[in-house]
């Protein structure tokens, strides 16, 4: 009998403890939930943020990309002679410029 109530109280004791550290974390829940909610919002608009900057950053490579055609399309321009030139051969002063600078 006296083992039975000695279990009986135990149990109840332990929870009573139960229930305040309960309390306790429940109460400090409460006072940071404001913060975690705020947080849950920068998040997204974080997000949000990393979306817009990869769109822009595929938008730059695509950019970049065409550019760097474009140039070597008018490097190319630049170093052939016109086809359709009066004297056939004789570089054009185009020519005769990237030759000087080539030298140099």
């Amino acid at each position: 009998m006296f083992w039975t109530i000695l279990a009986v109280l135990a149990g109840l004791s332990t929870k009573f403890v139960t229930s305040l550290r309960l309390k306790d974390l429940k109460k400090k829940f409460e006072e940071i939930q404001p913060k975690i909610d705020e947080l849950r919002v920068q998040l997204a608009e974080a997000d949000d943020e990393h979306e817009n900057l990869k769109i822009r950053e595929t938008a730059s490579q695509s950019r970049l990309t065409h550019l760097k055609g474009v140039v070597q399309y008018l490097e190319n321009t630049v170093k052939s002679p016109i086809d359709g030139a009066p004297g056939g051969g004789v570089p054009d002063e185009r020519q005769q410029v990237l030759q000087a600078a080539e030298e140099a």
